[in-house]
């Protein structure tokens, strides 16, 4: 036990040491902190004390909330920051430079992604990498809202190249994280969506979105999130079905719960709509005004022909 509790004051010392070095002035450094971190987690992760190796548990690290929110600023500042033009982007896609900084984002993602997979991050901060699921690009002025925006950091809508650039890992990572929890995945799918993205668009460009750009790629993205729900529909149904009850922005939570987001409750507690999202009031004084998040019935619709018949009479 003595040598458990030392092992563990050490670890818990370099995890500090490396968290520090991730606002480092040098990107480098930051890099290497981020992948040192990553891999530092993922071993010392909830998945240590699992077959026969319960007296290892006192040696279990879990993020806290602040470092979540680093390793997800990090992720937004180093893999999803940059937008070039198609003119920049097919005179830079032959170059080495290019290659190679192509394959170190990709590491760095992965490695943000394996957390995720492995429960050592809540399923929810898969939203800030999901949102990048489309093929369709944004500009630089449309700024989604996810949990790194949520504590202070500004992201920039998914240009075209973040799809070719990392697509496959995405990809992988809703298909590893829908055998976790299918109902949980579903939540975050609906987070990406709603918190990350039309929140964060009404209030950019109030209630007359429907025709804006950005409008029209987040109701891609969410046509190509009810793909994931075509193949095997009858277990796919409660995942579904909580999509269109639960209440998205507060719908999820559990170990480390973020800031803004309330504890998951019980399925049987599920009793409001997740339509109630569109129909929330106005904040301030006027009674009367339409609801802002109307338009998310349209993005929500995108879901309902994987509805079973039954559930949607």
């Amino acid at each position: 036990q003595e040598q458990l509790q030392s092992l563990k004051t050490r670890v818990t010392s370099f995890c500090s040491l490396c968290q520090s070095c991730l606002s480092d002035v040098d990107a480098g450094v930051r890099e290497q902190a981020f992948m040192v971190l990553s891999d530092l987690l993922l071993v010392f992760g909830p998945q240590l004390p699992r077959d026969g190796r319960e007296a290892l548990a006192p040696l279990v690290l879990l993020p806290d909330a602040g470092l979540q929110s680093q390793l997800a600023a990090f992720l937004m500042d180093h893999v999803f920051h940059h937008a070039c033009s198609h003119e920049e982007l097919s005179a830079m896609e032959d170059s080495e430079n290019h290659i190679e900084e192509l394959h170190q984002r990709r590491v760095l993602l992965a490695g943000f992604c394996k957390l995720i997979i492995y429960d050592v991050l809540e399923l929810s901060a898969a939203s800030d990498v999901f949102k990048h699921y489309a093929k369709v690009g944004g500009t630089q002025e449309a700024c989604p809202a996810g949990p790194a925006t949520a504590w202070g950091h500004q992201a920039l809508s998914p240009p075209p190249q973040f799809y070719s650039d990392y697509g496959d890992i995405i990809k992988e990572t809703l298909n590893c994280t829908r055998q976790i929890d299918r109902q949980q995945w579903a939540r975050t799918l609906l987070l990406s969506l709603q918190q990350q993205l039309m929140t964060e668009l009404l209030l950019q460009q109030g209630p007359e979105i429907r025709a804006a750009e950005a409008f029209l790629e987040i109701r891609d993205l969410a046509r190509r999130f009810s793909l994931l729900f075509s193949l095997q529909q009858l277990r796919n149904r409660p995942a579904l079905l909580s999509m269109h009850k639960c209440e998205g922005l507060g719908g999820l939570g559990g170990r480390g719960a973020r800031p803004g987001l309330s504890l998951l409750p019980h399925p049987s507690a599920l009793a409001r709509e997740g339509i109630q999202f569109a129909f929330q009031e106005p904040p301030g004084p006027g009674p009367g005004l339409p609801p802002l998040n109307l338009p998310f019935l349209e993005v929500l619709s995108e879901f309902s022909p994987r509805l079973l018949r039954p559930d949607k009479a």
